[in-house]
C-alpha cells in the first residue's frame, strides 16, 4: 500500500529505493536517541521523587512521635482524680492550675465541658499560619471540626472524660484534648536537616496555610503529584505524609526546587543527533542510487513481458533476462506464467458456460422456492458442476446444533454414509466446530486408493482422493457444512478451490437461512406461544380435516376436552408467571404421554383439547382418566423450600358418529361434558350426552353458555 501511495506521486523506483532506505536508517537512529534522551530525564526525576518520598517518611514520622506524645498526655489527664474533680464541679481554676503543674510546652493541651465549651489550656494557641490564611477560634478547632472551618490546623487527640459512678443518663464531664499545631514554625522544625532545598507545605481543602516557602499566600494554588508550579516557581511536589480531617483532606507537601536545565549539554546533544541523521541521509540515498540501478533495467524488460500477458498475447518470446538472483527468477515464472495462462484460458472458456447455466438455475431457484430440499439439492448441484467435482454433499445442523444431519448428497451411495454426525467428529464435524474450510488432498491417489483412516471413517466421510468442505456461514452463524469430493479432471482441490466455494457457499447460506426462517415463522403462526402446544388456528384446520376423513373412510375418533380446575386459585396464591409455569408443565406432560398422530392443542386460558384419530368411545375414556391420573400423579412446578401446585383436571369426551357429526356439535358435546364435571365435583371425567339437532357447519368457540366454573 505505501508502495502504490509513492507511485502514485510521480516517484520513481530509484526515488523510492533511495527514500526507503532513509526513512530504515534515519527513523531508528533518530528514535533511540530520543528514547534513550527520555530515559536519562525520566531516571533523574525517579531519584529525585524517591528523595522528596525518603524526606517526606521523614516528616512523617516525626510528626507521628509528637501525635503519639499528645495521645499519652490526654489519656494521663483524662485519667486524673484531679481532672475529674474538677470537671465534676466544674472549676475552671484548679483545671487550669492542674494543666499549668504538668507537661512539655510543646504541645497545645485544653480541656472542654460537657457541651463542648472551653475550660481551660495550656501551650501555645496562637499558630503561625500563611499570609491571608484566617485563624479559626480554638473552641472552634477542639471540636469537631465540620468542612470549611480549618480543622486540619490542629493534629490532635481527644479523650473523653465520664463519672466514674456512672451508671446511666448523662454521663459525660468534659473532653480533654491534646494536639500539635501544624504551622509555619513546626513545618520549619519538621523539615529533614532543615536543608534549604527541601521545603514543606501543609494544605487542608485544596489551599496552603501553612509552609516554610515564606513567600507563599494561603492563596496559591495547590499542584497535585509530579511537575507543577508552586509560589510561581517550577517545583517537583510528592505527597508526603497524609492525615483525613472530617469533611476536609489535609496534606503535607514535600517540595524541591528543580535547577535550570542543561540548556549547554542539551544543545550538544541535539547537534550531534542532526549531524547523525544528516550522515545516515546521505548513506541511504547513495547505496538507494546503486540498487535502483541494478534492478531498473531488467524490470523494464520485465515490466514489457507483463504487458504482452495483459494484451492476452501469451506467444510472445521468452524473457532474455538471464540473471541468476530473484531477478532472474522472476523472469523465468513469467515465462511459466504465460505458458499456464494460456492453457487455464482454454480450460475456463470450456467451464464457463456450464457454470453459467448453473448459476441461472441456482438463482431462479434461490426466488422462487421455499422447498428446502429442492433448494439444497439446485445449491448442491451447483456446486458441484462449478469445482467440476464428482460427488458432493450438504450437511446442516440439528435444532439443537449438536449434530449434523446430512440433507443431500450428488454421486455419493447414501446408504453407505452416516445420517447424522456429532459435530467435530469427521472432516465435516471440524468445519462446523472451527468454522473454517478445509482442503484434503493426496495427490496421484484414485478415489478407491483413499487413505486407509478414510476407508475406516466412510461412515461418516466418503472415501476421496480430495476434498474441500466448507462452512455455510449466515451473518457469522454456521448452518451447516457444503462438501464436494474428487475433482473430475483428476487434479487436487487447492485453497483457491475452498476460497471460491466458501464465498458461494455464504450465498447458498443466506437462501437457506431464508428458507429456515420461512418454515420456523409457519410453524410459529400455528403453535402456541406460551406452552409450545398447537394454537387454536391449527386445531380448527386439523379437526376439520381429521372428520373429513373420517366421513369419507367411515372412520371414528374422539374429542377431548380438558379444563384445568380452580386455576385462579394458583394465580392468586402464587402469581401469574407461576401459574404460567404450571400450564407448561401440564402441557409437557399430556404431549409426553399421547401418540404421534394425536393432536394436542390450547383451546384458550387453562381449557385444550385433543384430537384422537382412530379411537373409540372407550379408547377416548381410558386416555381421559390416563390424563387425569398424569396432573394428580406429583405436584407441578415442585421448588426446594417452596413445595409443589397440585392440580386436578375436568374432562369432557365426545366421539364421532356417536355424538355428532359436525365440527361444532362435536366441540359442543365435549364441552358441554367437560363443563358437566365440573358441575359434578371437578377432577373427573363426563362423557357427553346424546346426540343434538345439528349446528352450523362452521367451527367456532362455543357461546351463551353459562358463565365458567373454575
Amino acid at each position: 500500500m505505501a508502495t502504490e501511495g509513492l507511485g502514485g506521486l510521480g516517484l520513481s523506483l530509484r526515488s523510492r529505493l533511495t527514500l526507503f532506505f532513509v526513512v530504515i536508517v534515519v527513523v531508528p537512529v533518530a528514535a533511540t536517541t530520543f528514547w534513550q534522551w527520555r530515559r536519562s530525564a525520566a531516571v533523574a526525576v525517579r531519584y529525585e521523587r524517591e528523595a522528596l518520598a525518603v524526606d517526606g517518611h521523614a516528616a512523617g514520622l516525626v510528626l507521628r512521635a509528637e501525635a503519639g506524645q499528645a495521645s499519652g498526655a490526654a489519656r494521663s489527664l483524662a485519667g486524673s482524680k484531679e481532672v475529674q474533680a474538677a470537671l465534676a464541679a466544674p472549676d475552671r481554676d484548679a483545671l487550669q492550675a492542674v494543666l499549668d503543674r504538668g507537661g512539655s510546652g510543646d504541645l497545645l493541651v485544653a480541656v472542654t465541658g460537657a457541651h463542648g465549651e472551653l475550660l481551660a489550656h495550656r501551650g501555645r494557641t496562637a499558630p503561625t499560619l500563611l499570609a491571608g490564611v484566617a485563624v479559626p477560634r480554638l473552641e472552634t478547632l477542639l471540636r469537631e471540626a465540620p468542612e470549611g472551618t480549618g480543622g486540619g490546623l490542629l493534629q490532635r487527640q481527644s479523650v473523653p472524660v465520664h463519672r466514674r459512678d456512672c451508671h446511666g443518663g448523662h454521663c459525660l464531664l468534659g473532653t480533654v484534648v491534646a494536639g500539635v499545631w501544624l504551622d509555619n514554625v513546626e513545618l520549619d522544625r519538621l523539615r529533614p536537616g532543615r536543608s534549604q532545598d527541601v521545603q514543606l507545605t501543609f494544605v487542608v481543602g485544596g489551599r496552603p496555610v501553612a509552609s516554610t516557602i515564606t513567600w507563599l499566600t494561603g492563596l496559591d494554588g495547590v499542584p497535585g503529584p509530579g511537575r507543577g508550579r508552586l509560589a510561581g516557581r517550577r517545583v517537583l511536589a510528592s505527597t508526603g505524609w497524609l492525615s483525613v480531617t472530617p469533611g476536609q483532606e489535609a496534606r503535607l507537601l514535600v517540595t524541591t526546587f528543580s535547577g535550570p536545565t542543561a540548556g549547554g549539554a542539551d544543545s550538544r546533544l541535539a547537534a550531534l543527533v542532526l549531524l547523525l541523521l544528516v550522515v545516515a541521509g546521505l548513506v541511504a540515498t547513495l547505496l538507494g542510487a546503486v540498487l535502483a540501478r541494478l534492478v531498473s533495467h531488467p524490470l523494464n524488460e520485465l515490466a514489457d513481458q507483463a504487458r504482452a500477458i495483459a494484451r492476452g498475447d501469451f506467444a510472445s518470446p521468452p524473457s532474455a533476462v538471464r540473471s541468476g538472483g530473484e531477478v532472474g527468477e522472476l523472469a523465468r515464472a513469467f515465462d511459466s506464467m504465460r505458458v499456464e495462462l494460456g492453457e487455464y484460458l482454454d480450460a475456463l472458456r470450456a467451464s464457463r458456460d456450464e457454470l453459467a447455466r448453473s448459476m441461472t438455475r441456482l438463482g431462479q431457484t434461490l426466488s422462487s422456492t421455499h422447498d428446502l430440499p429442492k433448494l439444497l439439492e439446485v445449491v448442491l448441484e451447483a456446486a458441484v458442476r462449478a469445482r467440476r467435482a464428482r460427488a458432493g454433499s450438504v450437511l446442516l445442523l440439528s435444532a439443537d446444533r449438536s449434530t449434523l444431519v446430512r440433507q443431500a448428497t450428488y454421486g455419493l451411495a447414501e446408504r453407505e454414509l452416516a445420517t447424522r454426525i456429532p459435530v467435530g467428529h469427521g472432516i465435516a464435524g471440524s468445519v462446523v466446530a472451527t468454522g473454517k474450510p478445509v482442503v484434503v488432498s493426496v495427490p496421484g491417489l484414485a478415489p478407491a486408493q483413499a487413505p486407509a483412516a478414510a476407508r475406516d471413517a466412510r461412515a461418516v466421510e466418503p472415501p476421496a482422493a480430495t476434498q474441500v468442505s466448507v462452512p455455510l456461514l449466515s451473518q457469522g452463524r454456521v448452518l451447516g457444512v457444503l462438501s464436494v469430493y474428487d475433482r473430475e479432471t483428476a487434479e487436487p482441490f487447492a485453497l483457491p478451490d475452498a476460497s471460491a466455494l466458501a464465498d458461494f457457499a455464504v450465498q447458498a447460506a443466506v437462501a437457506i437461512e431464508n428458507v429456515q426462517l420461512h418454515e420456523e415463522a409457519e410453524r410459529l403462526s400455528l403453535t402456541d406461544a406460551m406452552t409450545g402446544t398447537w394454537n387454536y388456528r391449527y386445531f380448527e384446520r386439523r379437526f376439520e380435516q381429521e372428520l373429513e376423513r373420517s366421513r369419507r373412510f367411515d372412520r371414528l375418533f374422539a374429542l377431548l376436552m380438558l379444563d384445568v380446575d380452580h386455576f385462579k386459585l394458583v394465580n392468586d396464591r402464587h402469581g401469574h408467571q407461576r401459574g404460567d409455569e404450571v400450564l407448561m408443565e401440564l402441557a409437557r406432560r399430556i404431549v409426553s404421554s399421547v401418540r404421534d398422530i394425536d393432536t394436542f392443542a390450547r383451546y384458550g386460558g387453562e381449557e385444550f383439547v385433543l384430537i384422537l384419530p382412530e379411537t373409540n368411545l372407550a379408547g377416548g375414556i381410558a386416555t381421559a382418566e390416563k390424563l387425569r391420573d398424569l396432573a394428580n400423579a406429583r405436584p407441578f412446578t415442585d421448588r426446594p423450600g417452596e413445595g409443589g401446585v397440585r392440580l386436578t383436571l375436568s374432562i369432557g369426551v365426545a366421539c364421532y358418529p356417536e355424538h355428532a357429526r359436525s365440527t361444532s356439535d362435536l366441540l359442543r358435546a365435549a364441552d358441554d361434558a367437560m363443563y358437566e364435571a365440573k358441575m359434578r365435583g371437578r377432577d373427573r371425567v363426563v362423557v357427553a350426552g346424546p346426540a343434538r339437532a345439528p349446528a352450523p357447519a362452521r367451527l367456532r368457540p362455543p357461546r351463551g353458555r353459562p358463565a365458567r366454573v373454575e
